[in-house]
């Protein structure tokens, strides 16, 4: 029989059974990464400029109260329309952040800034990435997240 215990089949099969339950950490250590996580918030913007949801939808189009709001907020000056992203003085876009977790992230935001709550009005699903947004998320972060399982894979080598 063949000792591999100290050939590089060996220490990468060792390193291997030490990887077994470490996507967490893993991903933990992805979304604590300061340019992950502004990668993530563009994408949330993005998705919110355009009017999309993270369930999918859309944002209702935004009545003559909607309207009015918005040119209280912004100044009579602006021309609003009746597409609503919730970007007004982009007061609220500033404070969406996030918030980590063992192996997943939570976007969180302010939805109450202009006084009235976003959520009430419009459904926990502002805030969240939407499937296509997941899946440039998805794309963005696999390389990385492949990297990282080699390093921790070919360690000691």
């Amino acid at each position: 029989m063949v000792d591999f215990r100290n050939t590089v089949i060996g220490v990468v099969a060792l390193n291997a059974l030490k990887l077994q339950g470490q996507q967490n950490a893993i991903l933990s250590e992805i979304w604590m990464d300061a340019f992950i996580q502004d990668f993530i918030i563009d994408l949330q913007k993005e998705q919110l400029r355009f009017g999309k949801l993270g369930n999918g939808g859309e944002f209702p189009l935004g009545g003559p109260a909607y309207i009015d709001s918005v040119r209280r907020i912004r100044g009579a000056q602006q021309k609003p329309t009746d597409k609503v992203n919730l970007l007004n003085t982009g007061a609220f876009y500033d404070t969406i952040d996030i918030q980590i977790g063992t192996s997943f992230f939570t976007l969180i935001a302010n939805t109450t800034i202009y006084g009235d709550d976003f959520k009430s009005i419009y459904g926990f699903d502002i805030l969240g990435l939407n499937d296509e947004n997941l899946q440039k998320l998805i794309d963005f972060v696999r390389p990385i997240f492949i990297e990282k399982t080699l390093i921790r894979l070919l360690a000691g080598i």
